[in-house]
């Protein structure tokens, strides 16, 4: 159960008071001391411009206070909550039990969402990322299966032709396998990459999470808005890895393929929004769920 807001002694100054919202440690703080009795505003109007007896506005010298030498708040050595305005959470009433501060963690460190939500640690993605390779490899290479199952068979029998021939011919035999290799390896790329973008285009629409990431408490939203990504937004994000996909079938620029997308991958590391290459492209974030959502 979460501690209720209010004012509780601050953790890291015992002479004062910080707000509690409820989640987190707010940057609103007042000193623990109550105010004199002069000064007090307690039991008072809360409204700076209600009228006093006198007919003056509450807080104007002489009427509620002796005036004071004009300081950087309006009067020498006063805080900005000395005015009799309330301020934005309302000050502790006097000899109030404060009890003990919230055990809750203090605001988050790192970088957040423009709401304040963590965004996701580079090892979350990384397992995320792990256990998704693991489903999609199984559903693909079922799909794959009878390309797979043909190739298999055909190199079975290339092996054992090349061992029953008294003369190899190296540049025939290496150019057979190469032929036929490209033969299996189209159909089965292709089918990887389009399990790849049907699977998380899916999940990223439907509640912002592939199964790798609902399994490490992350998920992705746009950077100006909370939420599932569009049918759009979500096909924009994986057009970079879709893309890497279909050039590694490319001679020579298939060979560079690989070290772009981990080049894609590895940007979080140093970007100060943890974003990956094909987050950028997309403007999306990958934020830590919420506890109670989780």
């Amino acid at each position: 159960m979460t501690q209720p807001s209010g004012w509780y002694a601050d953790p890291q100054d015992p002479l004062l008071l910080r707000f509690w919202d409820g989640v987190l440690w707010t940057d609103h703080t007042v000193p623990k001391t109550s105010p004199t009795a002069t000064d007090s505003t307690i039991g008072r109007a809360v409204d700076p411009y209600a009228a006093h007896p006198s007919g003056q506005p509450v807080g104007q010298p002489g009427v509620d206070r002796p005036a004071q030498a004009s300081g950087p708040y309006g009067s020498a050595g006063a805080s900005p909550y000395a005015n009799p305005g309330q301020t934005p959470y309302g000050r502790p009433p006097s000899g109030y039990d404060y009890g003990s501060a919230p055990t809750m963690g203090w605001r988050p460190a790192g970088p957040t969402t423009p709401e304040g939500t963590p965004l996701a640690q580079w090892w979350q993605r990384l397992l995320a990322a792990l256990i998704d390779g693991i489903v999609l490899q199984i559903v693909a290479g079922a799909l794959a299966f009878p390309w797979l199952r043909d190739f298999f068979v055909w190199y079975v029998d290339f092996l054992n032709d090349a061992a029953n021939q008294s003369t190899a011919d190296v540049g025939g035999a290496l150019t057979e396998v190469m032929t036929e290799v490209s033969r299996f390896l189209v159909p089965i790329t292709l089918i990887s990459a389009l399990v790849t973008l049907a699977y998380h285009v899916f999940f990223l629409t439907r509640n912002g999470a592939s199964l790798g990431k609902m399994a490490l408490g992350i998920r992705v939203r746009r950077t100006s808005r909370p939420g599932p990504l569009t049918l759009v937004e979500a096909t924009r994000r994986q057009a970079l890895q879709f893309a890497l996909s279909l050039a590694s079938l490319i001679p020579i620029i298939g060979s560079i393929t690989g070290l772009a997308g981990y080049l894609d991958q590895a940007w979080l590391l140093w970007d100060p929004r943890r974003q990956c290459l094909h987050d950028k492209i997309a403007d999306t974030l990958v934020e830590q769920k919420p506890r109670q959502y989780r």
